[in-house]
């Protein structure tokens, strides 16, 4: 004798998809990457971590050392996206993507404040930040796994990272640590710009605005850097006149920025090719 299939009230734990066929399909959508567009990007950004690490000024000071935690986390969102932008072909991919750049972006935050490391030095903010930034990485780490089950779950674990991040970032906000208010804020419209698009294209869409934020943020990384270890004005003058690999890396990330830019207003083949 056959068994009847499961219902919602025999497994309540389900989330819409799994009950609703509608939205199950909208969540499986099948989106193309513009594959050239995707690839010249991850190749932009080698060439920006390799201009990065090279000697910025003739005393042998290097890229890392004058941009530090900002350019660290930057590129930990441009790595994660931009391999996000060319592997996902459906809208959970993307989904999965973003969930698990963020809890990357978390883990480098956790690393940083776990140390402390020079790149965001005293006051030590373990005591505060450990307990933020650590379980926001472990939530983007299960909202991926949460999103490849089969049936997928839903936008729950987005939804409480999210709320949680933007609480913790109004928290470090009237604390007035900007660095980790920031990133708190990022780990908490991530997922909201994500998940909201009712279409495949828009959360492809949101993945690219995410991708030009971060270029964005790497472009300005020599300027934080010196706010947020407390440096002298004369920091950006000495990076401006001392190699000309300072300017080498903001032309690349403009490049970056340039293609994350054209990915929002063009972000897939308008048309699916068929089948061959």
């Amino acid at each position: 004798m056959t068994s009847a299939p499961p219902t919602s009230a025999d497994a309540p734990g389900l989330a819409d998809e799994a009950r609703d066929p509608a939205v199950a399909a909208a969540v499986l959508a099948p989106t193309l990457p513009v594959a050239s567009r995707a690839r010249a990007r991850l190749v932009v950004a080698a060439l920006a971590v390799a201009v990065w690490m090279l000697p910025w000024r003739s005393d042998g000071t290097t890229g890392p050392e004058l941009t530090g935690a900002a350019a660290l986390l930057g590129f930990a969102a441009v790595w994660g996206l931009a391999a996000t932008a060319l592997l996902a072909h459906t809208r959970r991919g993307l989904l999965v993507g973003e969930a698990v750049t963020s809890a990357a972006v978390a883990a480098a935050m956790t690393a940083l404040v776990t140390a402390p490391h020079p790149w965001l030095p005293m006051p030590d903010r373990s005591a505060t930040c450990l307990p933020i930034f650590a379980p926001l990485a472990a939530l983007g780490l299960l909202d991926a796994v949460s999103r490849l089950r089969r049936p997928p779950l839903g936008a729950e674990v987005a939804v409480i990272r999210a709320v949680t991040a933007l609480l913790c970032a109004g928290a470090l906000f009237v604390a007035w640590d900007p660095l980790p208010a920031a990133v708190a804020l990022w780990l908490g419209l991530s997922p909201l710009a994500v998940v909201g698009p009712a279409t495949a294209r828009g959360a492809r869409r949101a993945v690219e605005a995410l991708l030009l934020l971060a270029c964005i943020v790497l472009f300005v990384a020599p300027e934080l850097h010196p706010a947020v270890v407390g440096a002298g004005p004369d920091v950006r003058a000495e990076v401006e006149t001392g190699t000309p690999w300072p300017f080498v890396f903001w032309l690349v990330v403009v490049t970056l920025a340039t293609l994350s830019g054209r990915g929002v207003l063009l972000p897939e083949p308008a048309v699916a090719p068929g089948p061959s």
